[in-house]
This record gives structure tokens, C-alpha cells and sequence, in this order.
């Protein structure tokens, strides 16, 4: 029996898409593919991810990296992009909906910690049981130990756990592990609900 449900951040929860938030500092296309490539695709980026790397040391690198016109606007960038990403209604009123009928809900997701203190804070935050965080445990998804290191933190039976990612690796991974799970497609949102029901998930 499912008595948990973890959830993805980005592309689940929130839409993740560099050129929509890059799209926000500049109207030019080609300084929003310089402020992607540079910032959002770079291997610092992973960095801040998996915890090697503070946001102080990103914001330097990206600097030096930029020309001085788009200095500012890496400050402005770093001080809050994770506010431009769009919210996934459905994916909320389906956590809303679970929390409802008693199922426990936890994320699980290689990001920031300073998301990390946004999401704890946003109106969806208060829904959560707990939070793994890739950058925080020093440890991200595939990699299985983060797994086990969710169902130990939390007390979690594996099969009692149901993971939501957009990544067909990472729910390999779970599964692996012990959770069953879904590849999550945003156009796709009934394919999940009906993998819920089968589950016997009251959504």
C-alpha cells in the first residue's frame, strides 16, 4: 500500500526551462543564450547541485566569465531566478488533494539550498513531510544512496513510497531501490493520475 509520495522539483512541480528564465533579464537572444549557456548549462551550475560550490563562488565565476555589461545582471539573476519559474497547478492541486486524504509528501530533488529555503517558505512548502535536497546531503539523484538516504531520514518504507520525476533515469533508479515511480511528462498530467489509481492512490 502507497502511504507516501515524493515528488521532483523542477519539471514536476515548477516548469524548469533555462531559455523562459534567461528570457526575463534581456529581451536580446543573444545575450540570453550568453547568460544560459554561461550560467544555467555550466558545469558550476552542477556544482551548486551537488553542493561543491556556494552561491558566492557561482556569482564570482559567472562574473568573470561575462562581459561588465552583464555583471548586474548576474546579481540580479542569482538573487532570485527560481521565482520566474512557472508553477505546475495541476501537480499542486494534486499534492493539496493527496495531503487531504493522508498520504505523507516529501521532495526529492537535486537543486539549491537556496531553493531549497524558497520552497520551505512558498504556499506549497507547508505540504510537504520533508525535504531531500541534492545539494545539502552532498549526494544526487541517480546515484542510489540518496534513496536509501530518504527512506532512512524519514523512516520510509520503499514500498510504501511512490516517486514523481520527469527523469526515466532517476525513476529506474528508484526503483532499483525499492520505490515504485513515474516518468512525469507536464503534457501528460492524466497518465499520472491514472498510474495513481492503479496504485490504489486516492487522488
Amino acid at each position: 500500500m502507497i502511504k507516501n509520495i515524493v515528488f521532483d522539483y523542477g519539471n514536476v512541480i515548477v516548469e524548469w526551462n533555462e531559455a523562459k528564465i534567461v528570457s526575463n533579464y534581456s529581451k536580446e537572444e543573444e545575450i540570453q543564450e550568453l547568460l544560459k549557456e554561461t550560467i544555467f548549462k555550466s558545469k558550476d551550475w552542477l556544482k551548486l547541485d551537488n553542493g561543491s560550490l556556494n552561491y558566492e563562488e557561482a556569482e564570482k565565476i559567472f562574473k568573470e566569465k561575462l562581459p561588465q555589461s552583464l555583471k548586474e545582471t548576474v546579481e540580479i539573476i542569482m538573487s532570485g531566478w527560481w521565482e520566474t519559474m512557472e508553477p505546475n497547478h495541476e501537480i499542486h492541486t494534486l499534492i493539496k488533494n493527496l495531503k487531504g486524504n493522508g498520504y505523507k509528501i516529501f521532495l526529492l530533488s537535486n537543486t539549491h539550498t537556496t531553493v531549497y529555503e524558497y520552497i520551505k517558505k512558498s504556499e506549497i512548502g507547508k505540504y510537504f513531510d520533508g525535504y531531500l535536497i541534492s545539494s545539502i546531503e552532498k549526494l544526487m539523484k541517480p546515484n542510489e544512496e540518496i534513496y536509501y538516504k530518504l527512506f532512512e531520514k524519514f523512516e520510509l518504507v520503499p514500498e510504501e513510497c511512490y516517486f514523481i520525476d520527469d527523469s526515466k533515469t532517476n525513476i529506474e533508479a528508484s526503483k532499483k531501490c525499492g520505490m515504485d515511480g513515474h516518468v512525469f511528462n507536464r503534457n501528460e498530467i492524466k497518465s499520472l493520475l491514472d498510474d495513481l489509481k492503479k496504485k490504489d492512490v486516492k487522488i
